[in-house]
């Protein structure tokens, strides 16, 4: 996250950097349609979570990297029917045997209640 006293440069990678200070005005046009490109066609996070077995999607907030999620279990009661958060990530498959998986870290019951 960029504050008002950092560079935004400093979380452009120096090899970036380099090949953009020559660039021309033109060529650097063509970059940030580029980006604005790529920054769109790259699904979000919060599109591809489904609800697991049992469970049903009340909300869902993307953040850089991962998504809350809040759920409710329909099929219980009292406190058992939650809401309950989730900070769920994607993780790549170090081995290589699989794309990843979705990991979902419990952070706890949300008060106030879940959906209408």
């Amino acid at each position: 996250m960029t504050g008002p006293d950092t560079d935004p440069a400093d979380d452009v990678p120096a090899q970036v950097r380099a090949a953009l200070e020559d660039c021309s005005d033109r060529e650097l046009r063509a970059v940030v349609g580029y980006v604005r490109h790529r920054l769109e066609a790259k699904p979000s996070l919060t599109d591809a979570i489904e609800a697991r077995e049992g469970e049903e999607l009340v909300r869902t907030e993307d953040h850089d990297g991962y998504t809350i999620v809040v759920v409710e279990r329909p099929d219980e009661t009292g406190a058992e029917r939650g809401p309950f958060a989730y900070r769920v990530q994607w993780e790549p498959d170090v081995a290589g045997e699989s794309a990843g998986k979705y990991r979902w870290h419990y952070l706890g019951t949300v008060q106030g209640g879940g959906g209408d």
